[in-house]
C-alpha cells in the first residue's frame, strides 16, 4: 500500500488540471475519475479510474476499492457540476463532504429554486414542467420575456429567451435535448449585469474568494464571451451580492468544501440565478483568480476537502485577470494563423483551443463549443482591455461558408469588455 496521503478528484479535464497540480504539488498522490479516456487529467494522475462523472454507483464502487490500497484523505471536483458523485464518495469513504440531499438542491434546478423560496433567498419566479402544454402555461403566467432551461445540465446548455409565444415549442424541444431526467425549468428573465462569486465553507465559515464581471451575450442564448476580475461594480453592490450568495449557501445546506454561485443585479436588488457547490470553472477559480490575486485556491479546497483549515487567503497582490471565448466565424476552418505570435504576448497567459485545420465550427448556442479561450493578466483594467483586444485580433482563423448572421456586436463587445 502506498502510505502517501490521497484525494480522489472527479473530473480529468482542462478545469480539474490546476487542482491536480495543486494536489500533486502538496505531496498528495491522486486518483482521478472521467469517462474520457484521452481526458488530459489522466496523463497526470498517479491513478485513472474510467469511470463517467454522472455514474454515481459505479463512482462510490471505485471510490471504496481504491481505498482498499491508497489511504484517501478527500474527495472533491471543481468546474463541473458533479456534487451529488463527489457527495456519495465522501459518504462512503466517510469523509468531510455535504449531505446528498444538499448536494440534489445544488444540482437540480428545481430543488434549488424551491429551497430558495421557501427560505426568502432573492431568485427568479418560476415552474418546473414536463410537457409543452405545461411550459405554455407557465410562460403565460409568468409572462414575457422568460427562460426555459433544463432542470439539470450545466454550461447554458438548452438555455433560451423567450421574447414571443410562439417560441415556446421550438425552445422547449431544445430544452428538453439538454435535460438528463426530462425535467423542464420555466422561469422570469431578469435584467442586469451578473457576477460569478466563489466561497469556500468550512467549520461555519464562508469565506468569499473571488468575484468576477461576467459577460454574456447571444441572445435568445446566453453565450458567456468570458470574465474580468476582480469586478468593477460598487463596492456596496457586490457587499449586497455576497449577502444574498450567503443565504443560498445555507438554504442550500453547504456547509463544508466550496460553492459558486451566477448573481444576477436586477432593478430589485441581487438575485441568485444558479449556485453550485463547487468552485467555479469557465477558467475562473483555477486560472484567472490566481493571476489576479496570488492565491493557491486549489491548494486551499485541496485542504478544505480532507477537513483541513484552507490555509492563507490574503492576497499577494492586486492585478486583473481575464478570459475570454475564441469565437470565429462559423465554417469548416481552413487555417489558424497568429496563435504562437498573441501567446508571446506579455501578460498573455494561455490560450487553449479545441479545434484544428479541417473540423467544422458552429456557432455556439451554449458555453461549450467555442474554439478556444485566452486567458491574459495586466496591472489594470484599462491595459487588460488592450491586451485581450490585440490578442484576440493577432488570432486569424479562416473557414468556409461563412455564417453572415455571426454577431459582430458581440465579437466587438468580448474584446473591449
Amino acid at each position: 500500500m502506498d502510505d502517501r496521503r490521497g484525494v480522489i478528484i472527479v473530473g480529468a479535464g482542462i478545469m480539474q488540471i490546476p487542482v491536480i497540480e495543486a494536489a500533486k504539488r502538496m505531496g498528495l498522490r491522486t486518483v482521478v475519475t472521467d469517462y474520457n479516456r484521452n481526458a488530459p487529467g489522466f496523463a497526470m494522475a498517479d491513478v485513472g479510474l474510467e469511470v463517467s462523472t454522472r455514474n454515481i454507483d459505479f463512482s462510490v464502487l471505485s471510490a471504496r476499492r481504491i481505498a482498499e490500497h491508497v489511504p484517501i484523505d478527500g474527495v472533491l471536483t471543481v468546474g463541473t457540476d458533479a456534487s451529488r458523485t463527489v457527495s456519495a464518495m465522501a459518504a462512503a469513504l466517510e469523509l468531510p463532504g455535504i449531505r446528498y440531499d444538499a448536494a440534489e438542491r445544488a444540482t437540480n434546478k428545481v430543488k434549488m429554486r424551491q429551497c430558495f423560496r421557501d427560505n426568502g433567498v432573492p431568485s427568479p419566479d418560476f415552474e418546473y414542467v414536463w410537457t409543452r402544454p405545461e411550459a405554455r402555461d407557465a410562460v403565460k403566467r409568468l409572462g414575457l420575456p422568460c427562460v426555459i432551461k433544463p432542470a439539470d445540465n450545466m454550461g447554458a446548455r438548452g438555455v433560451k429567451l423567450l421574447t414571443e409565444r410562439s417560441q415556446v415549442e421550438d425552445a422547449f424541444t431544445e430544452a428538453r435535448r439538454a435535460s438528463v431526467s426530462g425535467m423542464i425549468v420555466v422561469e422570469e428573465y431578469m435584467e442586469g449585469p451578473e457576477l460569478s462569486i466563489d466561497a469556500l465553507v468550512w467549520d461555519g465559515n464562508i469565506e468569499i474568494v473571488g468575484v468576477g464581471d461576467r459577460i454574456i451575450s447571444g441572445a435568445p442564448y446566453f453565450i458567456e464571451l468570458g470574465h474580468t476580475m476582480p469586478t468593477a461594480m460598487d463596492p456596496e453592490v457586490v457587499t449586497r451580492a455576497v449577502e444574498v450568495m450567503k443565504q443560498g449557501i445555507r438554504a442550500l445546506g453547504i456547509d463544508v468544501g466550496a460553492a459558486k454561485g451566477d448573481i444576477k443585479l436586477t432593478p430589485e436588488g441581487p438575485k441568485i440565478g444558479e449556485l453550485a457547490a463547487r468552485l467555479s470553472g469557465g477558467y475562473m477559480s483555477g486560472f484567472t483568480y490566481p493571476l489576479a490575486t496570488g492565491v493557491d485556491l486549489m491548494s486551499a479546497i485541496l485542504r478544505v476537502s480532507m477537513g483541513q483549515d484552507p490555509g492563507d487567503l490574503t492576497p499577494k497582490w492586486n492585478r486583473v485577470a481575464a478570459e475570454r471565448g475564441i469565437i470565429p466565424r462559423p465554417g469548416v476552418i481552413t487555417a489558424v494563423e497568429g496563435l504562437d505570435e498573441a501567446r508571446s504576448l506579455p501578460g498573455v497567459e494561455n490560450i487553449f483551443t479545441m479545434y484544428e485545420v479541417g473540423d467544422t465550427f458552429r456557432k455556439p448556442t451554449s458555453n461549450m463549443g467555442k474554439f478556444g479561450n485566452l486567458i491574459a493578466v495586466a496591472d489594470d483594467r484599462k491595459a487588460l482591455q488592450k491586451l485581450c483586444a490585440r490578442a484576440l485580433t493577432t488570432i486569424r482563423i479562416h473557414t468556409t461558408q461563412p455564417d453572415e448572421s455571426r454577431s459582430e456586436p458581440a465579437l466587438a463587445k468580448a474584446k473591449s469588455a
